[in-house]
């Protein structure tokens, strides 16, 4: 599984735990959120509150996907873009928040 090093709290981030990618690099979804909680104007919250709750439900959904076992090989392709449409998700969601 691939390993990463959150630039917020410096600790480990694994494959199986809630985590994105910023322009720092990779942090977990906890650490970024309270990140952004602090730098975030009063005005905007709401929407950071919005959005992460949608990124924290799109994470969810990747590790449910990451859970799933025994794949038969004819929809190995199939599940592998549905898990690659849900980063992209992600990837939208945490630039969203990146960008309040």
């Amino acid at each position: 599984m691939a390993e990463f090093q959150c630039y917020q709290c410096n600790t480990k981030v694994k494959t199986g735990e809630k985590f994105t990618f910023t322009k720092k690099g990779s942090v977990h979804f906890d650490c970024f959120i309270s990140e952004r909680r602090r730098e975030v104007p009063l005005e905007k919250q709401e929407k950071l509150r919005v959005f992460s709750i949608i990124l924290d439900l799109e994470l969810q959904l990747l590790l449910g996907h990451l859970s799933i076992k025994d794949i038969p090989e004819d929809t190995k392709e199939a599940a592998r873009l549905k898990y690659k449409d849900i980063e992209k998700a992600c990837g939208e969601t945490t630039r969203l928040i990146s960008e309040l």
